[in-house]
């Protein structure tokens, strides 16, 4: 595409790329804001040459690689209209919640491994965590023999998931609890400019990177060719909220926030912030001990 004086910076940089990557960070139902970045980008003519993700943000890249990002909104809204609770599985399934049930019925229907493996697809580089030994690793969601396999084990988190996949026969959880932010692995794969989209606001402080890195700064010269996409503050939504008409507006707050970095626009409505969080970031820290202890857990032979 040609560039000019007068375009911002941001779409400036990416504009002049040859190859751009999209890095989706984790956040669980904050990962709504993804969304409506998502339709920003689509409507400015972005197409991904990589996509990256980890955790609650994998759903959202496996749309943008399958194609599907029209029924984004609407492949959402079925996933929170269904129960997400069933007692009966307590027994079978250690756990109440039907989170990789819910997973299963929607991905097929909004997503697809025939989409997801199409000639032109994206390569979708998904973050997990191994969790014998914790650490990182990637694999190609196209290339992997159970597409959904692998982005249920970037999700894995008890007690909202009790069993943690096997990709090549070894265990994996959550991709975001070693790197929520891997723009890394984009520019590793050949990109000379990467979209990072995570949920921690501005005001926040740094980057979530994970429990030891919470206030992540990017270095040169990765920060020059990066455009981050985050909210100004703390986004006013909980951690597992399932509430569309909370969800929907996350959403369009996303794709105001997104025509704010990229165009140079202004919207007042991307001010609004969360008044309490505590509840959540206890949650995160509830939730990042239960996979960790789960990993060193002995386990049966196989």
């Amino acid at each position: 595409m040609q560039t000019g004086s007068d375009t911002p910076p941001a779409l400036d940089l990416l504009r002049s790329a040859r190859r751009v990557g999209l890095v989706l960070s984790g956040g669980a139902s904050r990962c709504c804001f993804q969304v409506g970045v998502i339709e920003t980008l689509t409507e400015l003519g972005f197409s991904p040459d990589v996509c990256v993700a980890v955790s609650g943000g994998v759903w959202n890249a496996a749309a943008v690689t399958a194609g599907t990002v029209p029924r984004l909104r609407k492949y959402w809204r079925t996933f929170v209209r269904m129960p997400r609770v069933d007692i009966r599985q307590l027994l079978r399934e250690r756990t109440p919640y039907r989170f990789p049930e819910m997973h299963r019925r929607t991905f097929s229907r909004y997503v697809g491994v025939e989409r997801l493996r199409r000639p032109e697809a994206p390569p979708l580089w998904i973050g997990v965590t191994r969790l014998r030994d914790r650490q990182g690793k990637f694999f190609d969601a196209r290339k992997v023999d159970d597409p959904l396999a692998l982005c249920l084990a970037s999700n894995y988190v008890p007690p909202f998931y009790t069993h943690a996949p096997r990709i090549g026969g070894e265990r994996y959880g959550d991709g975001g609890l070693t790197d929520n932010v891997p723009y890394e692995k984009a520019f590793a794969e050949g990109c000379d400019a990467v979209v990072l989209v995570t949920m921690k606001g501005v005001s926040e402080g740094g980057l979530y990177r994970n429990s030891h890195e919470p206030d992540h700064v990017i270095p040169s010269p990765f920060r020059e060719r990066t455009v981050v996409i985050q909210p100004r503050h703390r986004l006013p939504c909980a951690w597992a909220e399932n509430r569309w008409e909370v969800l929907r507006p996350i959403m369009d707050l996303g794709r105001l926030r997104a025509r704010e970095v990229l165009l140079g626009e202004s919207h007042p409505e991307t001010e609004v912030r969360a008044q309490l969080g505590a509840l959540d970031l206890f949650l995160r820290r509830l939730m990042t001990t239960r996979v960790l202890a789960a990993s060193g857990r002995p386990r049966k032979p196989l």
